[in-house]
C-alpha cells in the first residue's frame, strides 16, 4: 500500500529526525579524559524543518520543530593499552509539526541507547597525573552504537519519539592533528542498519523498513586560546529510503549539511560546546532544516 502525500511528511519525520552522526563525532569527547574517570554529557538541541509544497497544490508545505534532550554518562577504560569508553545514552523528545489543514506533536523518552569506543592508534591509555602531561597526537578510533527499541512507541501514529527497532551503527575515524592539537583535522565514515518495525500500523499498513544509511563527516577546529576553539563541519547523508509494507517511498536521503561551532574551557574538566548547522543541498521533496546544539560536558 501507499501513503497519501499528505502522509509523507510525517513519514519522514518519523524516519529521519532522530540522526545518528550526534554520537559519531565524539572521538575528541572522552579521549579528553584519562582512563577509570566517569565523563557526563548533557546535549540539547534544536531542529526546524520546511518540506516544500508538492508542486501541485495538493499538499502546503509541513513545519516541524524539534526539540531533543540527552544525558550520556560514559565510563573510561583502558582496552589493551588503548584509552576506550562505554556510554548509557538517554534521550528524551518533543516533535511538533504543523501544515495549514493539520498539526500534530509527540513527547517522551526515545531510544535508549548504548556506546562503544576504542581508539586504534595514538591514544594510549593515561592515568590522571599522566594525562596531565600528555600532549596531543594524531589518532584513529572504533565506534559502536547500539541502539534500541526501548522507548516511547504508539503503533498508529507516524510520528513517535521512539523507532520502535534495533539500530546497529559501526564508526570509523581519523584525527589528525600537525601542531600537537592546536589544530585538528577530522573525518568520520558512519554505516547504519536497521532491523524492520513489525508494529507500524498507520493508515492500515503493518510493518515500515529502512535501507542502511552512510553518514560521511568532515570536521576542521582550531583553538584561539587554550580554553576556546571554532570548529567548520560538515556532513553528508546518502540511502536510508523507508519502505512501507515492501513498497518504497522514495526518500533516500543525498543532502549535505554545513555548520560551525564555538567550544569554551568553561571550567576544570567541563567544557561548553554550541553547534550550528544548515543543509545546503538536497534533493527537493525533502525538507530545508536547521539545528543548533549545545553539550555540556564535565569529568571526574
Amino acid at each position: 500500500m501507499y501513503l497519501s502525500r499528505r502522509s509523507y511528511p510525517l513519514l519522514y519525520l518519523t524516519a529521519t529526525l532522530f540522526p545518528i552522526n550526534s554520537f559519531a563525532g565524539s572521538a575528541r569527547d572522552y579521549l579528553n579524559a584519562p582512563v577509570d574517570s566517569w565523563l557526563g554529557f548533557y546535549n540539547a538541541g534544536y531542529s526546524s524543518s520546511v518540506t516544500p509544497e508538492d508542486g501541485m497544490d495538493i499538499t502546503s508545505d509541513v513545519r516541524a520543530n524539534v526539540l531533543s534532550q540527552s544525558f550520556m554518562l560514559t565510563r573510561t577504560m583502558d582496552y589493551w593499552g588503548r584509552t576506550g569508553g562505554l556510554s548509557l545514552v538517554l534521550p528524551y523528545r518533543y516533535v511538533e509539526t504543523h501544515s495549514d489543514d493539520f498539526r500534530a506533536s509527540t513527547r517522551g523518552v526515545s531510544d535508549i541507547g548504548m556506546l562503544w569506543q576504542i581508539n586504534l592508534f595514538g591514544g594510549p591509555a593515561l592515568s590522571r597525573e599522566q594525562f596531565r602531561a600528555f600532549i596531543p597526537e594524531t589518532f584513529s578510533s572504533f565506534h559502536f552504537y547500539l541502539g534500541t527499541p526501548l522507548g516511547e512507541y504508539d503503533a498508529h501514529s507516524a510520528l513517535n519519539p521512539s523507532s520502535n527497532r534495533w539500530v546497529f551503527s559501526p564508526t570509523l575515524n581519523y584525527s589528525y592533528t600537525p601542531d600537537q592539537g592546536w589544530t585538528w583535522l577530522e573525518t568520520y565514515i558512519t554505516t547504519t542498519v536497521f532491523t524492520d518495525n513489525d508494529n507500524y500500523q498507520v493508515a492500515g499498513a503493518s510493518k515500515l523498513a529502512q535501507d542502511p544509511l552512510v553518514v560521511i563527516e568532515g570536521h576542521a577546529s582550531r583553538n584561539i586560546t587554550p580554553q576556546i576553539w571554532v570548529s567548520f563541519d560538515s556532513y553528508y547523508n546518502v540511502g536510508g529510503e523507508t519502505r512501507i509494507d515492501d513498497v518504497a517511498q522514495d526518500n533516500a536521503a543525498n543532502t549535505l549539511r554545513l555548520g560551525t561551532g564555538i567550544g569554551i574551557r568553561a571550567w576544570s574538566g567541563g567544557d561548553i560546546i554550541v553547534n550550528y548547522e544548515r543543509v545546503v543541498a538536497k534533493p527537493s521533496p525533502q525538507p530545508e532544516s536547521q539545528t543548533i546544539r549545545m553539550t555540556l560536558r564535565q569529568f571526574w
